[in-house]
C-alpha cells in the first residue's frame, strides 16, 4: 500500500467529514439542551413562586376563616349571655378579654359616651386607624365601630388588629354586629332598669297609700269613737227636752260623720287594692229584716210607704260577703229614701237566671238623662250646685258600682225626671245547702261584775268612753297606756279580759301580745281596732289575740265580746 492510496484517503475524509458533522451535532444538541433546561428552570420557579403565592392566599384564607368563626362564637355566646344576665361592666370586660385574647386582635376596648373621640359619630361609618405603613402585609391597624346610630352613639369598639389590609372589610362587618348587640343590650338594660324602676315606685306608692289608709283609718275612726261612744253613753242620763233635742243632733251628726268616713275609707282602699270580700253562707230573708228593720223608722219619719217583698222561688241560703251585699242595701234604699218626698220606696228581691238579683224602686225626684252617664262616677251628684238640696259625698253610688264589679255583678239604672227613679242589682252567688239552726245559749249577765278587765288604751278620750261604758255592766277595769305597761302589769296582776288597743307609742298592741303569749299567757286579748282590711284582722291573728272590737263600738258590742269570752261560757271561739 502506496502513501498516496486514494482510496484510504477518501475514507479517511469522510470519515472526518462525519465527525466533524457529529460533533457539530453534539454541541447543538448540548446547545439545545442548555436552552431547554434553562427554560424548565424558569418555568419550575414560576411555579414553585405561584405555588408559594397560592399557599399564602389559601393561609391567609383559611386564617380570616378561623377569626372570623371565633368572632361569630363569641357572638352568639355573648348574645344569650346579655339576654340571661343584666348587663353590667363585668360582663363587658369579660367580651373584651375574649376579643383580645383571640389570634390577631392585639387589644379591644369600649369607651362610652363623654371619651368617644370625635369624628366617629356615624354609626355605620366605622373609621379606619392605621399605621404610617401603606405595605399590604400584616401591620397594627386599629377599627373604630359607633355603639348607635346617629343622635343616640353610646359610645365607640376600638379594636387594634394585626392583619392584612385585605382582611378589613370582613372584619369591620363583623365587628358591626358585635356594636349592635352591645348596643342592643344597652337599650333592653335602660328599659329593664326604667320597668323595674318604675315598679320599685309604684310598689312604694302602693305601699304608702295602704300605710296612709290604715294610718287615716285609725286616726278618724279613734276621735269618732270618742265621740259616737260619750254621745250614747250621755243619752242614757236624764236630761232636759232641750239637752235631749241638743244630743240627738249630735249623735244624728256623728252617725252621718261615720257614713261619710266609712265611704271615704270605701273608695280610698278599692282604688289602692285593698278591698277584701269575705264570702259566708247567709240567708237572704234574715239579711232583709235587718234592712227592712234598719230603714223603717226612717221611711215612716218621712211618711213614704216602705214595701219589702221576697220571691218565694229565692233560695234559703246563699254564698257571699253579706257585709258588703248589705252596704249595697244600705247605700241604694238610704238614696232612694232620701231624693223621695213622698210616695213611696219598694224592695223586691228574687232569684233570676242564676244570680241573687235585687231592685229598688223610689217615686222620687228622678235623674235627668243626661247625668246617667256620670251616676257612677266619683264626688258625683245630680246637684252640684253650693245651694243643693241634699248633703252627701257623692260616693255611695260609685262604691255600690265598684263593689257590683268586685263581685262579678251587673247594676242598671232606670229613671225619669220627676218620677222616681229603678236600681237593679244581679250577683252571681252559689247557692248553699240548707243549714241546720243554731241555738244561741243564755247567758247570766249578772257575772259580768266579776270579771277583772284590763284596758290598754293610749288615748284618754277612749279611756274614759270604755271606763264608762265597763261601769254600765258593773266592771270597775284597770286601765294603762301602752303595750309595755301592759306586760309589767300583768306580770304582777291576774285579770280575766284584755282589751288591747292595736296602734299605741312605745310598745303596740301586737308587740304586747306577741310578747305576752312568748311569756305562756293564756288569758283572752281582744283587740281594740279601727282596721277593717283582711290584712289587719289577720295581723291580730297572728300576734296571737282572740277576738276583735272595730272602733267605733258601743256597749251592746262590748257586751257581745264579754258574753263570749267570760270564764263561765265554754263555748268560747277564737277570731
Amino acid at each position: 500500500m502506496t502513501s498516496q492510496d486514494p482510496d484510504l484517503l477518501k475514507t479517511i475524509e469522510v470519515l472526518t467529514r462525519k465527525a466533524h458533522r457529529e460533533r457539530c451535532a453534539r454541541i447543538e444538541a448540548e446547545k439545545l439542551l442548555n436552552e431547554k433546561s434553562r427554560e424548565l428552570y424558569v418555568a419550575k420557579q414560576e411555579v414553585e413562586a405561584s405555588l408559594f403565592s397560592v399557599q399564602q392566599q389559601s393561609n391567609q384564607d383559611t386564617a380570616l376563616i378561623k377569626l372570623k368563626s371565633y368572632l361569630e362564637s363569641i357572638l352568639l355566646a355573648f348574645n344569650q349571655t346579655f339576654l340571661q344576665h343584666p348587663l353590667s361592666d363585668k360582663l363587658l370586660q369579660r367580651l373584651m378579654e375574649e376579643l383580645s385574647g383571640i389570634n390577631h386582635i392585639e387589644s379591644s376596648k369600649l369607651i362610652f359616651n363623654t371619651e368617644l373621640e370625635t369624628g366617629h359619630q356615624s354609626r355605620f361609618s366605622a373609621g379606619l386607624i392605621q399605621d404610617q405603613s401603606t405595605e399590604s402585609v400584616s401591620s397594627n391597624r386599629q377599627l373604630v365601630v359607633n355603639l348607635g346610630a346617629d343622635k343616640h352613639t353610646l359610645g365607640a369598639l376600638y379594636i387594634t388588629l394585626s392583619v392584612p389590609l385585605t382582611w378589613l372589610d370582613a372584619i369591620e362587618k363583623q365587628l358591626l354586629l358585635f356594636a349592635d348587640m352591645i348596643f342592643a343590650a344597652h337599650q333592653r338594660q335602660a328599659l329593664l332598669d326604667k320597668t323595674l324602676a318604675q315598679k320599685r315606685r309604684a310598689e312604694q306608692s302602693e305601699r304608702s297609700t295602704k300605710d296612709f289608709v290604715a294610718m287615716i283609718n285609725h286616726e278618724l275612726r279613734t276621735p269618732l269613737n270618742g265621740l259616737l261612744g260619750n254621745t250614747e253613753l250621755l243619752i242614757e242620763t236624764p236630761m232636759s227636752d232641750y239637752q235631749e233635742k241638743l244630743v240627738n243632733n249630735m249623735f244624728q251628726s256623728g252617725e252621718l260623720l261615720k257614713v261619710i268616713i266609712n265611704d271615704l275609707l270605701d273608695i280610698s282602699k278599692i282604688n289602692a287594692g285593698m278591698l277584701e270580700l269575705h264570702e259566708v253562707i247567709f240567708s237572704p230573708v234574715q239579711l232583709c229584716k235587718v234592712i227592712q228593720d234598719t230603714f223603717s223608722a226612717q221611711a215612716s219619719e218621712k211618711k213614704l210607704d216602705f214595701d219589702f217583698t221576697i220571691d218565694p222561688d229565692t233560695p234559703h241560703y246563699l254564698i257571699g260577703d253579706s257585709d258588703r251585699i248589705k252596704q249595697l242595701f244600705v247605700n241604694l234604699i238610704g238614696n232612694a229614701i232620701k231624693f223621695t218626698e213622698k210616695g213611696k220606696i219598694s224592695v223586691k228581691l228574687d232569684w233570676h237566671q242564676s244570680s241573687f238579683r235585687f231592685v229598688v224602686s223610689d217615686t222620687g225626684c228622678g235623674i235627668p238623662e243626661e247625668n246617667l252617664t256620670t251616676l257612677f262616677d266619683p264626688f258625683t251628684q245630680v246637684n252640684n250646685r253650693s245651694n243643693r238640696l241634699y248633703e252627701g259625698t257623692g260616693l255611695g253610688l260609685t262604691i255600690c258600682k265598684l263593689l257590683v264589679n268586685e263581685m262579678h255583678g251587673q247594676v242598671d239604672i232606670e229613671s225619669k225626671l220627676n218620677a222616681g227613679s229603678s236600681f237593679t242589682v244581679a250577683l252571681p252567688l252559689k247557692i248553699s245547702a240548707p243549714q241546720k239552726a243554731i241555738l244561741q245559749p243564755e247567758f247570766n249577765y249578772t257575772t259580768f261584775d266579776s270579771l277583772k278587765i284590763l284596758v290598754v288604751e293610749d288615748s284618754h278620750i277612749n279611756q274614759v268612753l270604755i271606763k264608762m261604758m265597763l261601769a254600765k255592766l258593773n266592771i270597775p277595769p284597770y286601765i294603762v297606756d301602752n303595750g309595755q305597761e301592759a306586760i309589767d302589769f300583768l306580770s304582777n296582776t291576774q285579770v280575766d279580759i284584755v282589751f288591747m288597743d292595736c296602734r299605741m307609742p312605745i310598745v303596740d298592741g301586737y308587740q304586747a301580745t306577741r310578747e305576752l303569749r312568748k311569756q305562756n299567757y293564756t288569758k283572752p286579748i281582744i283587740a281594740l281596732t279601727a282596721g277593717t282590711t283582711s290584712t289587719e284582722i289577720e295581723q291580730c291573728k297572728q300576734c296571737g289575740m282572740d277576738d276583735i272590737v272595730r272602733k267605733p263600738y258601743k256597749i251592746d258590742d262590748l257586751k257581745v265580746v264579754l258574753m263570749k269570752w267570760n270564764p263561765l261560757n265554754t263555748l268560747n271561739e277564737p277570731v
